[in-house]
């Protein structure tokens, strides 16, 4: 690995490292609707646009892993589902599709209401909670549109640094 993969590498580590804190702090994002932005989901999508699959992967697990983590103290649900969703990503934008702002907006459309509400499905419905579809609307709406409107920040801000620290 060349020297400017490294710090690119090491830029998106040290940005996943810093949204981990700043979403696991409490009250620093206010609460909309009984819910705060999911962002390292949002940063994950993004960082799987701009590289090859295996880093897209190993970020995508390590965003799931620690969103995981803030959720429940468990691994589960992001890590497997961010995992997954990244190396496809991460094939698709190296081979298939133009990287442009659009496509990653639908594809973060599509990917966190997906993860969301499988996160929902097995943390509430299977759960056996009472008035899931009313938790669903008070809390995971919200969230799921917070975490869509975040990955335009995160789609410049790693674009930049994409783009800053290419070696081509």
């Amino acid at each position: 690995m060349n020297n400017i993969k490294f710090f690119r590498y090491l830029a998106y580590s040290i940005e996943i490292l810093i949204l981990f804190v700043l979403g696991s702090t409490p009250s620093l994002f206010k609460e909309i609707y009984g819910a705060t932005p999911c962002l390292l989901v949002s940063l994950a999508i993004t960082i799987s646009v701009f590289e090859p699959e295996v880093p897209s992967m190993v970020f995508g697990f390590v965003c799931g892993a620690l969103t995981d983590l803030g959720f429940s103290n468990s691994i589960g649900t992001f890590a497997i589902g961010l995992t997954i969703v990244c190396f496809i990503l991460g094939y698709c934008a190296n081979n298939i599709i133009t990287v442009s702002f659009w496509n990653v907006m639908l594809a973060t459309i599509i990917i966190v209401t997906a993860l969301l509400s499988i996160h929902f499905l097995f943390s509430y419905v299977m759960a056996g909670y009472a008035d899931g579809a009313v938790y669903f609307v008070n809390h995971y709406i919200s969230r799921i549109v917070q975490t869509i409107l975040y990955t335009v920040v995160f789609y410049y801000l790693n674009k930049f640094i994409y783009t800053t620290l290419n070696d081509q």
